[in-house]
């Protein structure tokens, strides 16, 4: 999804009542030709990896843009009043989510694509690992990722572990349960239900003072634990455990934190201990550190790294392979933010591959890992960490096609 994952859910509510509301007297157009354009774009072939695909889709959202309109209702959810006084972009994702999970699967698109626009700028980006690029709300909605992962995944249910945000940024972290119906960038579908873990980040400007807009979502699937999860492994078995990842071990609600509960933190102490262990961990030279850390912390990495529990597993197993790796080493954040003691940072790690990791045999070349962390902070020291990385777009640096090998890996029971 772009907003947060449960927007994917297809359960439909039991009553309309439930559902949530319309709001009275809201109109806005939508068209027959934007279904027409719709069918054309689907007629093209689904195929993220083709540039016809993407001329068709771009041609499919430009028409669904410029159809004739006709008045379509636009809904509003109801949320509990603990939800009322959320940071702004927080709640921006969980009205957009509302609908998703509660509507979309059953609108027509003209009038999902209305109701989203309340929530998407006009200048919305959506970028994410696999799945086409959209730099509009009709070009996601319509004929981007959102059109291609139902398709590929025709049943889905969606799990929160962490929701967290400011005005001007949200983040999740989430696992789905989904139905891998249909191929995925050239990988068979395995036909059955399938667990994979994914993460979101966005962010927003105020269009009141209580209101806001998303201009930008980042999404990403740890594919690599996806595709060791259906006997297509691409990656060298971790030396730590793979599999499980927790929320947070924490009564602040689930997905953490709830905003009522975050505001009694420190978010500021958070903010500096969660950029140290960014830094500390990830950039600069030398041997690692921990020193960010509590002793008995617990880092959730990705498929091919694994969990680490304690500093020991942690600095040996996940921190000393990655330094030892790369040399050059800098961090480049593009989202960072807290909301009480949990905080979130998206951006790139750079520096000269110079050694293997993940199985990745030294190339000489700089790399930018696109990365997706957050932690949970207690007491001064990082408590919990979740991770994950864009191992798909490292290999496509370094000349390899990371689809193409799980396509080509004999299945492994």
């Amino acid at each position: 999804m772009v907003a947060s994952q449960t927007g994917r859910d297809s359960y439909q509510a039991l009553d309309d009542n439930q559902a949530g509301r319309t709001s009275p007297g809201r109109m806005v157009g939508t068209s027959l030709i934007g279904l027409l354009a719709l069918v054309t774009a689907f007629a093209a072939g689904r195929s993220s990896a083709s540039q016809v695909h993407r001329v068709g889709s771009a041609t499919a959202a430009a028409a669904f843009e410029e159809a004739p309109i006709k008045p379509v209702e636009l809904w509003e959810p109801q949320l509990s009043p603990a939800f009322h006084e959320e940071p702004i972009a927080k709640n921006t994702v969980r009205r957009f989510d509302a609908y998703l999970m509660q509507m979309a699967a059953f609108a027509d698109p003209q009038t999902k694509l209305a109701n989203v626009e309340q929530w998407l700028a006009p200048d919305f980006e959506y970028e994410t690992v696999g799945f086409p690029t959209s730099r509009t709300p009709a070009g996601w909605c319509v004929s981007g990722e959102e059109q291609e992962f139902r398709t590929t995944f025709n049943m889905s249910v969606f799990s929160q572990m962490l929701f967290f945000g400011s005005d001007d940024m949200a983040t999740t972290t989430s696992y789905g349960n989904v139905f891998w119906k249909e191929p995925l960038f050239g990988v068979p579908a395995p036909k059955e239900w399938v667990y994979f873990r994914v993460t979101d980040f966005y962010s927003a400007r105020k269009t009141t003072p209580t209101r806001g807009q998303l201009y930008y979502n980042f999404m990403m699937i740890d594919f690599a634990d996806l595709l060791r999860r259906v006997g297509r492994p691409v990656l060298p078995k971790a030396a730590l455990p793979e599999g499980l990842v927790l929320t947070s071990e924490a009564d602040d609600g689930v997905p953490a934190p709830l905003s009522v509960v975050a505001r009694a933190q420190d978010s500021a102490a958070a903010q500096k201990v969660s950029l140290a262990a960014l830094q500390e961990d990830w950039a600069g030279s030398g041997p690692a550190h921990t020193k960010a850390w509590a002793s008995s912390m617990i880092f959730y990495g990705p498929g091919g790294v694994g969990t680490a529990r304690g500093t020991e597993q942690y600095q040996k197993h996940v921190l000393e392979p990655f330094r030892a790796a790369f040399a050059e080493r800098q961090v480049e954040t593009k989202i960072f933010g807290c909301e009480g003691n949990y905080c979130g940072a998206f951006g790139e790690l750079r520096g000269r591959h110079v050694g293997t990791w993940l199985g990745l045999k030294a190339s000489g070349k700089p790399v930018a890992i696109r990365f997706a962390f957050h932690w949970h902070v207690t007491d001064g020291r990082v408590k919990e960490g979740w991770a994950i990385f864009d191992v798909p777009g490292l290999f496509q640096q370094v000349g390899l096609d990371f689809f193409a090998i799980a396509a080509e890996t004999p299945m492994q029971i």
